[in-house]
């Protein structure tokens, strides 16, 4: 049954369904990004997205070295990646809004969570001339970017939010464009032991980049970000 299911979602990305693929990417993603505090395995489905598109391209009998040589097969997945990777930015605007509009609700709101990460964001108005700079790395990396787009909403200094977007996306990307070529990194992988990849594989590895995507953001979540750099800028001290 669940071979059946995974064989049906590999006609989502098929033809004029591709489409919804990227409909489906950009707002996971930006709902993925827009639950401020609440984690939604957004790149489970950025993976599964791509992942179809590998399997369709492997039916006909294509090996991996005529897969990667496949212009039409880049065009399809890096789409994929683009469009997430701009749904995931935007979803960063929830936000910035929440410090624009709710400062005193959010310096109130009792939360082990919130508390933890939002430690972060402090690291971004400490260096205001390296902003985007440090936008584009919490873009591209695991980590909470949640608390940063906070502060910046909380400041009072001038920012330009177009340019802040335009730089997140292109951290997103970094992030969106590992997700979709994991399949090629797997299937280089199974090549190596002598596993064949076929829907039971790909099955398999889903699940696992599913319980490794819930296990990052457990640990992002559950970390002490504000002691973290509390300690960072005492050693520096010293």
């Amino acid at each position: 049954m669940i071979i059946q299911s995974r064989q049906n979602i590999s006609g989502l990305t098929e033809g004029s369904n591709y489409v919804i693929a990227l409909l489906i990417a950009f707002f996971i993603c930006l709902i993925g990004n827009a639950s401020v505090g609440f984690p939604i395995p957004y790149p489970f489905v950025i993976f599964s997205l791509s992942n179809s598109i590998f399997i369709r391209y492997s039916d006909p009998g294509l090996n991996l070295s005529g897969i990667l040589l496949n212009g039409p097969f880049w065009l399809e997945i890096l789409g994929i990646a683009i469009v997430g990777g701009l749904g995931s930015a935007l979803g960063e605007l929830v936000g910035y809004l929440i410090g624009m509009g709710a400062k005193k609700v959010v310096s109130k709101t009792p939360s082990k969570t919130l508390d933890n990460v939002k430690g972060f964001g402090k690291l971004v108005l400490d260096h205001p001339k390296s902003m985007h700079i440090y936008i584009f790395i919490a873009a591209a990396l695991p980590i909470p970017d949640d608390p940063l787009w906070i502060a910046l909403g909380m400041s009072d200094k001038k920012i330009n939010f177009p340019i802040c977007i335009l730089w997140a996306w292109l951290g997103k990307n970094v992030t969106t464009v590992f997700y979709v070529i994991f399949p090629i990194l797997i299937s280089l992988g199974f090549g190596a032991t002598g596993i064949e990849v076929d829907d039971f594989s790909s099955v398999i590895t889903e699940s696992l980049m599913l319980i490794i995507t819930l296990a990052i953001m457990q640990f992002i979540l559950s970390f002490n970000w504000e002691k973290y750099l509390e300690n960072r800028i005492e050693k520096k001290r010293l």
